[in-house]
């Protein structure tokens, strides 16, 4: 298919499931995880690790917690802002279509675009509890202490965890109830992501093989094949011939 075909396919759905990744928010300026340059790439080195994943490997936080508020620090130093393809989303749901979104990041940006049906399926800063007493705290109450470099305590003195998935914890209930009763669309869109994480890689294809469907991403995945429609390049430069849907 050509490129305009995806986008009058976009035109002519109604509801639309919205599958994005860490390719959605590079141009805000937040690396990805597994591409050449990515975090995992430099992550030994930047913040004195024994692996790359050991950054939000929950055993090894639980021993030093420091790298993962160093890194979360820098990330939300940053007043990091959606990005276009953030905002060409948010505008598709203002004119009247359904867009429920399931997304891999932590970074907050669909909800600050004003898309108003995000699953963070990775989890976020958004809330958090103690690890001692288990209490829950919201991103305010610790923004602070990260923004400053600190390790956020709560009132007990236990560390408070931003409630961002890591290795060894359960994915969030919201993920499991949308995994296991997919929405009901006439579109998914696959955004920015080489479908290699599981479970969302799963989810993700699994709705794509009984649903209209496209992948925009810079690259091919293995899974390309199966979309009816591919947009391969930039997820903003997607967002600008796109945004002509919203006038």
């Amino acid at each position: 298919m050509q490129k305009h075909s995806v986008f009058e396919m976009i035109s002519e759905s109604q509801h639309i499931a919205v599958v994005t990744g860490a390719g959605i928010s590079t141009n805000a300026g937040i690396l990805d995880f597994r591409s050449p340059g990515g975090l995992y790439s430099t992550a030994v080195q930047r913040y004195g690790l024994p692996y790359p994943e050991a950054i939000f490997d929950l055993g090894y936080f639980l021993e030093n917690p420091e790298p993962f508020f160093k890194l979360s620090a820098e990330m939300l130093l940053k007043d990091i802002q959606p990005t276009r393809c953030h905002w060409f989303l948010a505008g598709l749901e203002e004119t009247g279509k359904h867009i429920q979104i399931v997304t891999q990041n932590i970074d907050m940006l669909h909800e600050k675009a004003g898309s108003s049906e995000v699953i963070e399926c990775h989890g976020s800063y958004r809330s958090g509890h103690c690890l001692n007493c288990r209490n829950d705290y919201t991103f305010p109450d610790f923004s602070e202490s990260l923004l400053e470099g600190r390790i956020p305590r709560c009132r007990c003195g236990g560390i408070i965890k931003p409630d961002v998935v890591f290795f060894g914890e359960n994915l969030p209930e919201e993920f499991l109830k949308v995994y296991h009763t997919p929405p009901k669309a006439d579109l998914v869109l696959v955004m920015g992501t080489s479908l290699t994480v599981q479970p969302v890689a799963g989810f993700a294809v699994n709705i794509a093989e009984s649903t209209r469907s496209i992948l925009i991403n810079r690259d091919a995945t293995e899974y390309s094949s199966i979309f009816d429609s591919i947009y391969s390049g930039d997820l903003d430069e997607f967002a600008a011939e796109g945004e002509a849907l919203l006038l």
